[in-house]
């Protein structure tokens, strides 16, 4: 299945619900950082790893990932979940990984334990595998190199990190040092309801850090809505 096939399946499956929105205009809770983030976002779509470091890259002081997620083009699909079972842990229910449901691009952040200083991502390559990548903050003062997230999950052992546990991981047939590998959704049973996501971002209010500095930057930009993988995807299940 091609790139825009599988985005129009996403789409499909994303959230049956009302969507949760907020104004495009940020609010007064947001920093100052980030509406500095927000006001340089383009409607450019981050549709592979490689445009979502040119980006990073473009970003400005903090260059954080609160920061890029504040940059990204909104509306944006996400999915929340508790698993602990990853390199990006969750921590806890008012702290979950989200996935973010980009055209073609899987990004995932966490607000505040172990898994909040990295970003990752996943690419599509068809409707069940992804091109695998991950970056970790702080950024460097000159930015990230282009293929900075396939080479920081290289192993010594010829293949990634991923690959523990993502099946059938190969190399990419056209991108150099790049592995594909099997794609997972979360087990139901982890999924938080982007309601209670955004609950948490209400009862941020005026606090400033680093977890709700997140959940601002996730919900003071536009429209952020109930997403969902699809059915084909297989379930991460330990």
């Amino acid at each position: 299945m091609n790139r825009g096939a599988v985005l129009t399946s996403l789409l499909a499956l994303s959230c049956a619900g009302s969507p949760t929105s907020q104004e495009d205009a940020g609010t007064p809770h947001a920093s100052d950082a980030l509406k500095a983030c927000a006001a340089l976002r383009t409607p450019a779509e981050v549709a592979t790893i490689f445009s979502a470091v040119e980006r990073l890259n473009a970003m400005p002081a903090p260059r954080n990932p609160a920061c890029f997620v504040a940059g990204l083009p909104r509306p944006v699909d996400a999915v929340a979940t508790i698993s602990v079972l990853s390199a990006q842990p969750a921590a806890g229910r008012e702290s979950p990984r989200v996935f973010l449901l980009l055209p073609g691009l899987v990004v995932s952040v966490v607000p505040d334990g172990d898994g909040a200083s990295l970003v990752e991502f996943a690419e599509w390559t068809s409707s069940t595998r992804t091109l695998k990548g991950e970056l970790k903050f702080p950024m460097p003062d000159a930015g990230f190199a282009p293929d900075a997230p396939l080479t920081r999950v290289h192993s010594s052992f010829g293949v990634t990190t991923c690959g523990l546990c993502h099946r059938n991981e190969v190399p990419h047939p056209t991108i150099d040092g790049g592995f594909v590998s099997d794609a997972f959704r979360p087990d139901p049973g982890t999924l938080v309801p982007l309601h209670e996501v955004a609950a948490q971002h209400t009862a941020c209010g005026e606090d400033a850090g680093p977890r709700c500095e997140m959940l601002h930057a996730l919900f003071d930009f536009g429209p952020v809505r109930q997403g969902a993988f699809a059915d084909e995807v297989d379930l991460f299940v330990r």
